[in-house]
């Protein structure tokens, strides 16, 4: 995450990524037809989204939830994701963001479904995650903004019920100084974290949906630019356009992975 951090910067989005940035984005994102367009375009489905997480992907993690099943989801920006994922599945499902203008506007939305789906404003780095007991956690594409793997993965374990799961979906890069085998399942940093604690876990691999999914961000992107613009929403164009090309570079250089991870509870990392 440094390299396309200092990418960013260089691009002109100094704060990419931090809760003002998101609340300005999503702000911005509702009332866009722009953006409407550009996602539909880019993910097969117009769900407000900023993540690369296609409409394949999403229906193959619907598959792997079960009607009913307690879920928490860390990191749902504007909740459209999760809304869709529980309309298809029936489960019970709390999401937490650190954007509050995001959550507001899943709270205002989804307000006659808050008996099986609720939100709430939470920053995972600082605040105590709310309940237990979960029969699932999920973390897609959030759990880059920890900084720490071992201490996140361990903090949401402790939130499972036993016999419960963690799915968490993340890309992984190589960068210049990394070994060629970062790339390879078993190898990537989320790799060497679950192995390091002793999970179970089995992986999918969505690396041709991953690299597709950003030179359509690229092409789509700058296609729609002049629409962007004349909407007075230049800026969620810019902001696209500051992270897609690092991505679109990796993507075409072969250089870029994605894998959703399930993970078994681990029972004996509560005890230790």
């Amino acid at each position: 995450m440094n390299e396309l951090m200092n990418h960013t910067t260089d691009m002109g989005q100094a704060e990419m990524f931090s809760k003002a940035w998101y609340n300005e984005y999503f702000r911005r994102a509702a009332e866009s037809p722009a953006h409407s367009r550009f996602c539909k375009a880019v993910y097969g489905k117009d769900l407000c989204q900023h993540g690369m997480m296609d409409i394949d992907e999403m229906d193959f993690l619907a598959s792997l939830l079960k009607p009913c099943e307690k879920v928490l989801e860390v990191g749902c920006s504007n909740g459209h994701i999760t809304e869709y994922l529980h309309e298809k599945t029936g489960c019970d499902i709390l999401g937490l963001d650190y954007a509050d203008t995001a959550i507001a506007q899943a709270q205002e939305r989804t307000r006659d479904k808050a008996a099986t789906l609720n939100f709430q404003c939470e920053d995972l780095n600082q605040d105590e995650l709310p309940g237990s007991d979960y029969d699932v956690l999920l973390a897609i594409d959030s759990i880059y903004f920890t900084g720490d793997y071992n201490k996140t993965l361990t903090k949401l374990n402790a939130k499972l019920r036993p016999g419960g799961h963690m799915i968490i979906a993340a890309f992984q890069a190589k960068e210049d100084s990394d070994p060629d085998t970062i790339l390879l399942p078993g190898h990537t940093r989320m790799d060497e974290a679950l192995q390091t604690l002793s999970f179970r876990y089995v992986y999918h691999d969505f690396t041709p949906n991953v690299r597709n999914h950003w030179i359509k961000n690229y092409e789509s992107s700058r296609t729609l630019q002049s629409e962007f613009a004349a909407e007075g929403n230049a800026f969620l164009c810019e902001a696209r356009m500051a992270e897609n090309g690092w991505f679109k570079d990796h993507a075409e250089r072969e250089t870029l992975v994605r894998f959703m991870y399930v993970i078994e509870h681990n029972v004996d990392l509560m005890l230790g």
